[in-house]
């Protein structure tokens, strides 16, 4: 007679919440990864540390590079860091007087459900991912060079053979680490991107110019193209990191001219956020292309 077998008791709820949690944030990274991102969070730490310019500001800074570390990634769990960085970084804003960055941050907090929404719908095994690719965008609200169209998955919600949010919390789950799917602008949608940012940078700068904004024209060039960089990033288009180094370029400037010396803590972050979104491009290039990790 052979001895009876035991059933493992399926994981609670919560247990696998707390699986998929740890295997987004910790798990699926290079070497490289291991040692650059957390360079970016322990020289955030020690600057933030040193010059120490309040909680509002350390919490800002630290969640705003883990943040972005994880974006770069293609990982889900950035938009809950996204959440406790742009709330404190909201408070800042209005102390500084900063309209423009106010309404980014204001903004910043609404999309993260949203883009939580979006990118859940269209996540993909990492090992997978890398092996299929994404997907190009052809500025009328079309994909092309999508495997989408032959895989029978669009009434799921998903593209290019994503998974749906149930599946994808399954996996990760089991430990295996799950990338957003990645799609390229065209030319013909880059050029209406860029005059559209254009055109709004100026007619809002005149707004914030006769509302008295301490740097009107700067503020309202940060402020269209860190929405303009949010929604592409909500719909997970590349070029949002182009968007992301212009602008993170431009807010070491802003807060720079905050009284009293500039906001180092931030200033610190801002830099961070340079030297991510040149790993950003770098990834979702290569992301998008399907290239072996």
């Amino acid at each position: 007679m052979s001895a009876p077998t035991t059933r493992q008791a399926p994981a609670s709820p919560l247990g696998r919440l707390a699986k998929a949690t740890y295997t987004d944030l910790f798990t699926g990274y290079t070497p490289f990864e291991k040692v650059f991102f957390p360079a970016l969070i322990l020289l955030q730490v020690v600057v933030s540390t040193v010059a120490f310019e309040g909680w509002l500001s350390f919490i800002t800074a630290f969640a705003g590079m883990v943040c972005v570390i994880l974006v770069g990634k293609g990982r889900l769990s950035n938009y809950f860091f996204g959440i406790v960085q742009n709330v404190p970084y909201l408070i800042l804003a209005y102390q500084a007087y900063f309209i423009g960055e106010i309404t980014i941050a204001a903004f910043y907090v609404l999309t993260q459900f949203w883009g939580l929404y979006m990118w859940r719908k269209n996540m993909r095994a990492a090992k997978e991912q890398h092996e299929l690719g994404g997907a190009s965008f052809d500025g009328a609200g079309q994909l092309a060079g999508s495997r989408a169209a032959t895989s029978g998955t669009g009434a799921r919600g998903t593209d290019a053979g994503g998974q749906s949010g149930a599946s994808a919390l399954a996996s990760a789950a089991e430990g295996t680490p799950l990338d957003v799917q990645t799609r390229r602008l065209t030319l013909p949608a880059i050029a209406g991107v860029l005059a559209l940012l254009a055109a709004a940078s100026w007619g809002y700068g005149v707004l914030l110019n006769g509302w008295g904004s301490n740097q009107p024209y700067v503020d309202a060039f940060t402020t269209v193209i860190a929405l303009i960089s949010q929604v592409l990033m909500v719909y997970r288009f590349r070029e949002q990191w182009v968007g992301w180094l212009v602008l993170n370029t431009v807010q070491i400037y802003l807060w720079s001219t905050v009284e009293g010396g500039g906001n180092m803590s931030i200033m610190a972050m801002y830099l961070g956020f340079i030297a991510n979104s040149v790993y950003g491009w770098y990834n979702w290039t290569k992301l998008s292309r399907g290239v072996q990790g």
